[in-house]
């Protein structure tokens, strides 16, 4: 039986974390003996346990970089050396680079990185776009393999030579057969909204997920129709803001923050559409799981959402363009009709884009390569 290590950051229960949950819970329990290795203390750990898989607390582990990255190193060559995984999987920028540098020192047979977005972006100052730019091409040297859960990021990284092309492969995100049944039930049972149009998402609130700009355009939105209601799931450091400028805009009966939760399902089921207005994603748990439940998207147009959202399942409205969006909402509160049907083609097209025996069956051959 093959010794099998993810390594994740934070504790949350968000995409990347959700996306080990989901791998690990498809593969031969007979062929791998698995452990997850993240800080402790959140809800992904809670889920890791009560899967019975060996949980390792990494409790040096911060997000931004700090002093304490080197005892997480440490850390990290301890536990490789005391355990002799013949795998080891790593997720997001940090422990990409941390764990594929523990690994390869200790001789790990197979090093695996899946890329949940790259960790330089356009936004950047041009030091950091180039420092973080470095740090990829350091992790993908040292590792054996790197998977993009989309084709347009592994393409970039390709082009900017930061890795060999026999090093690369794209392997999209999927959902459990059990949750797809439910959320295809749900799409099976759409019907137009009567009274009014309710526009949900779930996201955190933060500079990436571009919140500020959407409950802005919400806000503006609102206050032209009162048949539009918006539900905006999560949490995050621009959650007291975006509370503020509802409260600002007197439309706190249309826009409900209701904060984090992990059952996304039951709101689904309420959703007549689904907004994310990222300013970059990799592949959006949150877009695979709205479209599976038959909801039209309404995304913005960027290379990684364009992959997931075409005109017939949705809406692509460029990034910044705040009255575009606006007026994207107002337009759907006169006439849902269009939306509606675009809501049928995404359930059918997600299907078929993002399927979860593919994925399993593509990881397994890694592992076994």
């Amino acid at each position: 039986m093959k010794k099998l290590l993810h390594i994740q950051l934070l504790p949350l229960l968000s995409g990347v974390q959700r996306f080990s949950l989901h791998l690990l819970d498809g593969l031969d329990k007979n062929e791998f003996s698995i452990y997850v290795a993240a800080k402790p203390g959140g809800e992904f750990c809670a889920e890791v346990i009560q899967r019975g898989y060996r949980f390792i607390p990494l409790p040096t582990f911060r997000h931004p970089i700090s002093i304490s990255d080197t005892l997480t190193f440490v850390h990290l060559l301890w536990l490789l050396l005391r355990h002799k995984f013949d795998i080891v999987h790593t997720n997001s920028s940090k422990p990409g680079l941390l764990g594929r540098l523990a690994a390869r020192l200790c001789g790990v047979k197979l090093i695996v990185h899946t890329e949940h977005g790259t960790a330089f972006q356009d936004s950047q100052s041009p030091y950091a776009y180039r420092f973080y730019a470095l740090m990829e091409f350091v992790g993908n040297y040292i590792g054996h393999k790197t998977v993009f859960v989309n084709n347009c990021e592994r393409e970039k990284c390709l082009s900017m030579h930061l890795l060999p092309a026999a090093k690369a492969s794209t392997i999209y995100n999927a959902i459990p057969p059990a949750l797809t049944a439910q959320l295809g039930h749900i799409a099976a049972g759409r019907k137009l909204p009567d009274a009014e149009v309710i526009i949900g998402s779930t996201l955190r609130f933060s500079t990436q997920k571009n919140v500020i700009r959407l409950i802005t355009a919400a806000c503006k939105a609102c206050a032209l129709t009162p048949k539009l209601r918006f539900i905006i799931l999560g949490d995050g450091e621009h959650f007291e803001l975006c509370q503020t400028i509802v409260h600002s805009y007197n439309v706190s009966g249309q826009i409900l923050l209701p904060g984090w939760d992990s059952d996304i399902v039951p709101w689904l089921k309420v959703f007549n559409a689904f907004v994310l207005y990222s300013r970059w994603e990799a592949q959006p748990f949150s877009i695979i799981e709205a479209m599976s439940s038959g909801l039209p998207v309404i995304g913005s147009d960027i290379p990684s959402i364009r992959e997931l959202v075409d005109e017939e399942s949705g809406y692509l409205v460029t990034l910044d363009d705040d009255a575009a969006l606006t007026n994207l909402f107002v337009q759907l509160a006169g006439n849902f009709q269009p939306a509606y049907e675009k809501g049928k083609h995404a359930a059918k097209r997600i299907t078929e884009l993002c399927n979860y025996p593919a994925m399993i069956a593509s990881y397994t051959a890694l592992y076994r390569g």
